[in-house]
């Protein structure tokens, strides 16, 4: 393969003509020497760098995506390495790449400043996990962008969210990193060193973590020894009530106090989100049974679905977000199964369900739960 550029790109036609030399590329690319990768890297530099006017910047786009194209893994990657630190490159030669192989994409995913907010958020949607973990490390990102990620609901991703000392976490994203955390010392401990940290989410956090982590929360954050205190009695009250669904049926007064909330208009997401956490399970069944005009029985036959199927029908049919659905998905099967830990892979099973169910479809099922 040999294309002839140098007479048709005029200004900056002496550096882009070492792209006619393809085979020599080719050879450097294979050469593992660092003698050689040096040289790899400073012609595709000087190409990329050259002072060149929009046309033929598209043109240079057109033969290395057609080289990437045919190239080995090696000479990707070092395009990719090269491409990452400049800014004046064409946006499709940098999604080329940030699609190519997680090994290939990252250099592009970590640190181009081509890559806009839609851009990111595309290959977050599109793409698998891995490539996830890398675009949470950027040092500059959008809260948008920082949203769709904790959304996600990946470990990983949430670990090196809470890891990037360069962004500063929405409320969103505290939340679901907080709820995620709550399985793992692991992602508690980056977390709960951040300055955006509230008390709230660190007294959130306090009855799940070890006493050294304990001891770092006391010290660090405002907050009320006595209320943890209580907050950790009334959970470990409510899971020695029952031991099994049948025991987390609510008490008439729970279920009156649901309806007072509704007919005030305070039965909402953040009061029952903030029942669950408290440990409140019995009083929260109420209030969903109330906000959603199902049966007791029915919330109690949900809630303790390990697969959390029937919860993501209910959440799709009554407009609740995602990440308040994954909340409730947490906490509820962590008081379920007398504080096993949900796994990853169970999360991402029951996101599963919540992305495939429509609206519309998940009303029609529920409508047939309805109390009479």
């Amino acid at each position: 393969m040999n294309i002839n550029i140098e007479n048709t790109l005029g200004h900056g036609g002496a550096v882009l003509a070492q792209l006619s030399d393809i085979g020599k590329l080719y050879d450097l690319a294979r050469d593992k020497s660092p003698g050689a990768r040096t040289e790899l890297s400073s012609v595709i530099g000087s190409i990329l760098e050259a002072d060149i006017s929009l046309r033929e910047s598209e043109m240079v786009a057109d033969v290395l995506i057609k080289l990437m194209r045919q190239a080995e893994k090696d000479l990707r990657q070092v395009i990719s390495e090269q491409i990452s630190v400049i800014d004046d490159v064409p946006l499709r030669l940098v999604l080329q790449l940030a699609n190519d192989e997680i090994e290939i994409a990252r250099p592009i995913l970590s640190n181009s400043n081509v890559l806009g907010d839609l851009d990111l958020m595309y290959i977050i949607k599109s793409q698998t996990p891995e490539y996830w973990q890398v675009i949470a490390t950027r040092d500059s990102l959008n809260d948008q962008v920082i949203d769709v990620l904790a959304d996600t609901g990946d470990f990983d991703t949430a670990l090196n969210l809470a890891e990037n000392e360069g962004i500063v976490l929405t409320d969103n994203a505290l939340v679901v990193l907080s709820d995620i955390a709550q399985n793992s010392e692991v992602l508690a401990v980056p977390l709960l060193r951040r300055d955006e940290v509230s008390s709230e989410i660190a007294t959130r956090l306090y009855k799940y973590v070890g006493e050294e982590i304990k001891g770092f929360i006391s010290k660090n954050y405002n907050i009320d020894e006595q209320k943890i205190s209580s907050v950790v009695d009334n959970a470990v009250n409510e899971f020695a009530e029952a031991e099994s669904p049948n025991g987390f049926m609510p008490e008439e007064y729970m279920i009156t106090a649901a309806k007072k909330f509704k007919e005030k208009d305070m039965l909402n997401m953040t009061l029952m989100l903030n029942t669950l956490r408290l440990g409140h399970i019995r009083s929260f069944v109420a209030q969903f049974a109330i906000f959603t005009n199902m049966s007791v029985d029915t919330v109690c036959n949900i809630l303790s679905q390990a697969n959390g199927q029937g919860l993501a029908v209910a959440a799709k049919a009554y407009d609740i977000k995602k990440q308040d659905f994954i909340s409730i998905f947490m906490l509820s099967s962590k008081i379920w199964n007398e504080g096993r830990l949900v796994s990853m892979a169970e999360i991402q099973t029951a996101m599963s369900y919540y992305n495939k169910a429509t609206p519309k479809l998940a009303l029609e099922i529920m409508q047939g739960k309805h109390k009479h």
